[in-house]
């Protein structure tokens, strides 16, 4: 008998303090996903490997895992322009292509592409590189692809320029591959390269940054759009200089954008601050796996936000003109791309987190 009784009443007393949990809970509104992030973590261990080539740097990075990174640098020799690292060491297979690698991107360790700088796509199958596609834009004599971007194999985007009538890389070329298919989209009176493409995930809304080359009239300045797929709308621009500057970067599945000193998000058609740095050695490119995760090139060295605070995870050898052109994160390992200028010498800093 007793057994029947207590259960009962344990079930109300139960659901009693269930309901006044859940109203408490409840009398704050929703929980900020902000707010449950973790700080990201600063305890890295370092290793530095030089990539032996001549005549270019190593500006993109791509992996799929740590034990699967793709490098490449268009210049130089055309057997040492794409490079792999397979968790061990750096190497290239010493192939010479006709292919002069400016854009990279993946999907898998056997759907990787590269975009060149003569209209050309080529594609990794998980054994060997193969020319893609080849692609022509009315007006001008060759394309040149500065990035590819997308979210699944069947579709994903190709940009970059040709040139103007000045020679001046301003004739814009934004492609897109879906359904097996390209499509050269419209870029109407559109001016400039167009070096970084991304779609938000939370409202599929489409951004790229644009630069504009030389000339008086248009020194080298950037431009973010937003795009449509009919209309382009300019939400901010700024001369291409340190401190000026505006760009943008995939982080997680946000648009995160870089405003002069302004880290932001964009949300209902307003941007909305992440971070404001406070710090003059900041050189407007960052890449992150969250918002409190972000990884900022200074010209210094580079610094770490944490949601919290800013603070330097390693400081360059030689300052002087030395820049950090791409970054290939992953959870527990990093890897910067790294030209010294002064020494013409081509670093990958390798972190791995203790």
């Amino acid at each position: 008998m007793k057994k029947q009784i207590i259960k009962p009443f344990l079930f109300v007393i139960f659901l009693i303090i269930s309901i006044a949990l859940f109203s408490f809970s409840s009398c704050d509104g929703p929980v900020d996903p902000y707010d449950q992030l973790k700080p990201g973590r600063r305890d890295y261990v370092w290793e530095v490997d030089t990539i032996d080539v001549e005549s270019t740097y190593i500006n993109k990075i791509w992996g799929s895992s740590p034990e699967d990174v793709w490098a490449i640098g268009s210049g130089g020799s055309f057997d040492r322009s794409i490079w792999y690292f397979d968790g061990d060491k750096w190497t290239t297979d010493g192939f010479t292509r006709n292919i002069l690698p400016h854009a990279l991107w993946g999907f898998s360790n056997n759907e990787v592409y590269i975009g060149g700088l003569d209209g050309k796509i080529w594609n990794f199958d998980g054994k060997d590189w193969k020319q893609f596609a080849e692609l022509e834009k009315e007006g001008t004599n060759f394309i040149s692809f500065e990035n590819i971007w997308g979210a699944k194999p069947n579709d994903f985007y190709a940009v970059g320029a040709g040139p103007d009538n000045k020679l001046y890389a301003n004739h814009s070329v934004i492609t897109h591959f879906t359904d097996n298919k390209w499509e050269i989209l419209d870029t109407k009176a559109l001016k400039g390269n167009v070096v970084h493409f991304y779609i938000n995930n939370s409202d599929q809304k489409k951004y790229f940054r644009l630069v504009k080359i030389g000339g008086i009239i248009h020194p080298d300045s950037t431009i973010i759009y937003e795009y449509d797929q009919v209309n382009f709308k300019k939400l901010y621009s700024s001369v291409e200089t340190k401190g000026m500057q505006a760009d943008i970067s995939m982080i997680g599945n946000d648009v995160f954008f870089i405003l002069g000193y302004e880290i932001a998000t964009r949300e209902n058609n307003q941007f909305k601050t992440v971070l404001n740095v406070d710090n003059p050695n900041f050189y407007q490119r960052i890449w992150g796996r969250n918002s409190k995760d972000i990884f900022l090139f200074m010209i210094d060295g580079l610094a770490h936000y944490n949601g919290g605070d800013l603070e330097y995870l390693f400081y360059f050898n030689r300052t002087s003109q030395t820049q950090i052109y791409g970054a290939a994160l992953f959870e527990k390992e990093v890897f910067f791309t790294i030209y010294e200028a002064s020494t013409d010498l081509k670093y990958i800093y390798h972190g791995k987190l203790k």
